[in-house]
């Protein structure tokens, strides 16, 4: 088995760093009928993009990659060190290699280092349940951490911003509500009669797999625009909405099942909620949904100390505090709403960048109009100073419209 996990680790390793050296596909160009080569997709990662990515994957080296490496090779002190230090200075030229091949979007930074978290996780709760040894587990959270990097990287290539953070939400979104729901259904385990513990891990994780496909999902095929801020929200709802229904069992002495039954409704009801308040109506951006994160944590602060007052007691089980604390939570959004004033939702846009309008193709009907359905179809790139020039006869060979598929 540990053999095994070593064999697996090399191939994750070996799939995060070399994996990035496949040669761009070739794209049509209509403007000289013949299949030019696109450019390098280092040209095409700006150095903002690529100090994100590369800082965020050094702190995983430092903190998941090599510690599990350092785990995976040898149980000797001397050896373990030696192999952090490995892993974890040479994940900043992985890195930066990876940069300089692949072309380094907002959707892969978020995918890469929110994946390899997750995917770490999982493959250190799993190993914990398991009960593996040591070197075993160690293997197992190194390839759950270098697979979710890799699978960031070649998941976000055709995403948005918007639509990489909603993945990552939808995992953590529905993770949390299938762990909530193992307790509803099965609440004890300590007879032995109950659901493993390997199963109480291997559900979650399989129901987070399956929240990212759902996250995707939803933003895009959404007729308003998710961005990376609006995405945010949703676990603010989440919270707020969680809070708001422990009001109702808070001071009845629940149980674990009560307790996870409550909180699944609540927390979905949240989303809900913040769905049709925040997300349809306007157009955060990533920072505007920090600072109304914000001020919701404000807010909050408030209304526990308000409820604590109206109470006369400090306790956790104060149902009035739990109340104010989710209402201040709520009235912090609005007024940090107005203070940010995020624009009014546009409805789905078209992305303009450097080359011309970028979009993608839909179906095509009986009048040559543009379909609703265009996510997962080729990209187009229509620039409008070639479509101008050859207009006016200038000489030379004008690029009006590039398809990449």
């Amino acid at each position: 088995m540990r053999s095994l996990l070593r064999a697996l680790s090399a191939i994750a390793l070996t799939a995060f760093v070399a994996g990035a050296q496949q040669e761009p596909p070739p794209r049509l160009d209509f403007s000289t009928d013949t299949v030019e080569e696109a450019p390098r997709q280092d040209q095409l990662t700006s150095s903002a993009m690529r100090t994100a990515f590369v800082r965020n994957q050094t702190i995983l080296g430092l903190f998941v990659y090599g510690p599990a490496f350092a785990t995976m090779v040898g149980t000797e002190p001397a050896t373990r060190i030696a192999g952090y230090m490995v892993m974890a200075g040479g994940t900043f030229f992985a890195a930066n290699e990876t940069a300089r091949q692949f072309a380094i979007t907002p959707a892969r930074q978020v995918l890469s280092s929110r994946m390899a978290w997750r995917g770490g996780a999982a493959g250190l709760f799993l190993s914990g349940a398991s009960r593996m040894r040591e070197g075993e587990a160690g293997a197992l959270t190194l390839i759950g951490a270098l697979g979710g990097a890799g699978a960031g990287i070649g998941i976000g290539g055709g995403l948005t911003e918007g639509e990489a953070q909603s993945m990552v939400v939808g995992h953590d979104i529905s993770a949390a509500s299938a762990f909530a729901l193992m307790y509803v259904v099965d609440p004890y385990d300590s007879d032995g009669t109950g659901t493993s513990d390997q199963l109480r891990v291997m559900i979650p994780t399989a129901a987070g797999l399956a929240g990212y496909a759902l996250g995707r999902l939803y933003a895009g095929r959404a007729s308003y625009e998710v961005t990376a801020g609006d995405a945010q929200l949703l676990w603010l709802g989440a919270a707020i909405g969680g809070t708001l229904a422990g009001t109702a069992v808070v001071e009845s002495d629940p149980g674990a099942q009560t307790i996870a039954g409550t909180l699944l409704v609540g927390g979905l009801a949240g989303v809900w909620a913040a769905d049709r308040l925040l997300v349809r109506r306007l157009d955060h951006s990533r920072a505007d949904g920090a600072f109304i994160s914000l001020g919701a944590g404000a807010g909050a602060l408030m209304g526990i100390g308000v409820g604590v007052l109206v109470s006369g007691n400090v306790e956790r089980s104060s149902a009035p505090t739990l109340a104010f604390a989710a209402l201040g939570g709520a009235a912090g959004i609005w007024l940090t709403e107005r203070y940010a004033r995020p624009p009014a939702d546009q409805g789905r846009r078209m992305e303009v960048g450097a080359a011309g309008v970028r979009g993608r193709l839909g179906p095509i009907g009986p009048a040559g109009a543009r379909g609703d359905d265009s996510r997962g179809l080729p990209s187009a790139e229509f620039n409008p100073i070639g479509a101008l020039a050859a207009a006016s006869g200038a000489n030379g060979l004008h690029s009006i419209l590039r398809i990449t598929f």
